[in-house]
């Protein structure tokens, strides 16, 4: 299967690299429900994923924080958030903290719903620590991970978010986990799990049946 980094409403990119595959999973800020704050066209949804493209085969994605979350869930290719897929043993969790969001304008290119609320989150990590899946797909990471991963990003910031994966990954520790909302491409293990976090329109294709061997990142000059 294969997994597509953040794609910030580069439709033509993100169209060119799921043409060649059945099945794609992109990890958040697809760049779903924005609108446009100036021009012509100002107050208008100033575009949206190549639906037809995604249908035509088996192409989903999960909610980032540069994703309107009431338009994901009128989505059909939206994977909603705390969701488990029993069949491929993957566990899904989307939103993150914007770090930007003092320079963006609330409900037109930020959202204050763009983490889940604390009483989901602890849902989620009740449902995930219940489920135990081999793989997570988030589009944030937890702290533990980025504070070795990312220790010199200038933007670090915990969150909610953050800290509840950071939870989940301290009582389990799955044999996978792919996010992305870094902007960095990265494969590393660390207590035993393999961390990929792919950066803008980076992505990977992994084996299920081999996740913890599978798969080599193509970065973003690539695509």
């Amino acid at each position: 299967m294969r997994f597509i980094g953040d794609v910030h409403g580069k439709w033509k990119h993100y169209k060119r690299i799921i043409n060649d595959v059945d099945d794609s999973i992109q990890v958040g800020d697809l760049g779903v429900g924005f609108y446009a704050k100036r021009g012509p066209k100002v107050g208008q949804i100033t575009g949206n994923p190549p639906h037809y493209a995604m249908v035509r085969g088996n192409h989903r994605f999960i909610r980032g924080n540069h994703d309107n979350p009431h338009s994901c869930t009128k989505h059909s290719q939206w994977i909603k958030d705390g969701y488990y897929d029993d069949v491929n043993d993957m566990f899904f969790v989307g939103g993150a903290l914007s770090m930007d969001k003092a320079l963006r304008t609330e409900n037109w290119d930020w959202w204050s719903d763009e983490e889940l609320s604390i009483n989901d989150l602890y849902n989620v990590m009740d449902n995930c620590l219940l489920t135990k899946p081999s793989i997570m797909i988030t589009h944030d990471c937890p702290d533990v991970v980025s504070d070795i991963l990312f220790l010199q990003h200038r933007f670090k910031i915990k969150s909610r978010t953050s800290q509840a994966l950071s939870s989940i990954f301290n009582a389990w520790q799955p044999k996978l986990w792919i996010h992305g909302h870094w902007h960095i491409d990265s494969d590393t293990i660390i207590n035993g799990t393999r961390f990929i976090c792919l950066g803008e329109l980076s992505y990977i294709d992994i084996d299920l049946n081999d996740p913890v061997n599978s798969g080599k990142i193509v970065p973003k000059s690539r695509v």
